[in-house]
């Protein structure tokens, strides 16, 4: 099973289904980090909902709701035809939830596409790198040398990490062009795999992630941290780049 199905299902999984996609589900997450991370933060959001939620209603409340309701919906004397005020609040409220729901959809529409978009762009300035003779503009795997380097060249200042001692040793750092903007771009290494890490501003719709794909033999993990967002590709597993992502 794929993340992006186990991610489908976490729901399921966390209300405690046993259906057999469940299950494959739940034996997903419970071997992948990132999925176990994403599983941690619904039920962490669930929780938070409830506290802030849960009301303990007024007493005598319910009793008058309901005579609310029955004198509403109650046809007017002599007249078996609902009250006009009503039909309206009935066609207006069904508007409402109508245009919500086509308002949610289209959002969802919208940032699939944004995301479909960048992880091209990302693909793409990865493939790139790879063909040239070196995948970084400063070599070095010293951040108080490679962060300078970024200055003038780029609008904000991004996170430079040397993960050495964690295995993954920082080679250098370039400039690329990603979603129509200029990115900074930092080249890692795991044994004999190269790993671009592209990042940029955090955008306002921004998903915080992390959000973990593969696409044309590639495993990519996008998430955003500190104002940032951040794009990790590499033909590396999945487990190991989810540990990159951790370590940044």
């Amino acid at each position: 099973m794929q993340c992006r199905d186990a991610q489908e299902a976490l729901g399921a999984v966390i209300d405690g289904e046993v259906s057999a996609i469940d299950e494959a589900a739940r034996e997903h997450v419970s071997k992948c980090p990132l999925c176990d991370q994403r599983s941690e933060e619904y039920r962490d959001i669930g929780a938070k909902l409830r506290a802030v939620a849960h009301q303990t209603l007024p007493p005598g409340l319910e009793d008058r709701v309901r005579v609310r309701l029955t004198a509403e919906v109650s046809p007017a004397r002599g007249s078996s035809w609902p009250r006009p005020r009503i039909l309206m609040a009935q066609a207006a409220t069904l508007v409402i939830v109508a245009g919500l729901s086509s308002l949610v959809s289209w959002q969802l529409g919208e940032s699939r596409a944004r995301h479909t978009i960048l992880q091209r762009d990302v693909v793409s300035a990865h493939a790139r790198s790879l063909l040239q003779e070196s995948t970084v503009q400063v070599a070095s795997s010293q951040s108080h040398t490679v962060k300078p380097w970024f200055n003038g060249r780029i609008e904000f200042a991004p996170s430079v990490k040397d993960l050495t001692d964690r295995g993954f040793p920082l080679i250098g750092g370039r400039i690329d062009f990603v979603g129509g903007q200029r990115v900074a771009t930092l080249v890692y290494k795991r044994r004999l795999h190269f790993i671009n890490v592209f990042m940029w501003p955090e955008a306002e719709d921004a998903s915080p992630g992390p959000m973990p794909t593969a696409v044309q033999g590639y495993n990519t993990v996008s998430w955003t941290a500190g104002g940032l967002t951040y794009w990790a590709i590499s033909d590396l597993n999945a487990r190991e780049l989810a540990e990159l992502q951790a370590l940044l």
